[in-house]
């Protein structure tokens, strides 16, 4: 099968050779760029932001990292002063806005037209102050139009949040 492709090749007039052999090139060329130069160059284009959003990451984790460091060196709080602290954080983050109920090493927290800064905070001060995990929660989002003097809508929260507290 070669030998009769290199004897038709040969027999052709040196013009036409000379154009297959360019158009064989340029096939060569094409094939190169679009499974071997193009993919490499995309990978380097796209380097960069990768770099940075991995640089990103792994600030975020030895954040998280030194969050868990120090909670882990904290004291363990005792039953009786995690349920204060934490009626203590969800009276001073949430106002009105939610009622706290604790029944043995949980506490249910009902929620209803809170923000979710409040909401983040009240979180946040629970894990560390009275060392409550949250182990369920049913959230819901609503908008609320005349909750500001602005007019403008608000994004509150409603809905129940279980939490978990040591030592009992």
């Amino acid at each position: 099968m070669s030998m009769k492709f290199l004897s038709s090749l040969q027999s052709l007039p040196p013009k036409d050779r000379q154009r297959l052999l360019a158009l064989a090139l340029v096939l060569l060329a094409l094939i190169l760029w679009t499974w071997q130069i193009s993919p490499a160059l995309q990978t380097l284009r796209d380097m960069p932001a990768q770099l940075a959003q991995l640089q990103d990451q792994t600030q975020q984790l030895k954040l998280m990292q030194a969050q868990a460091q120090a909670l882990q060196k904290s004291p363990r709080v005792q039953a009786k002063d995690a349920r204060t602290l934490l009626q203590k954080v969800a009276t001073e983050n949430l106002d009105n806005g939610a009622r706290l109920n604790i029944e043995g090493s949980r506490a249910t927290l009902t929620i209803s037209r809170v923000s979710a800064e409040s909401l983040a905070q009240f979180l946040a001060l629970a894990r560390t102050q009275a060392q409550a995990l949250p182990i369920e929660a049913q959230l819901q989002k609503f908008t609320d139009a005349g909750a500001t003097k602005t007019n403008t809508p608000t994004d509150l929260w409603r809905g129940t949040l279980i939490l978990s507290l040591p030592g009992v």
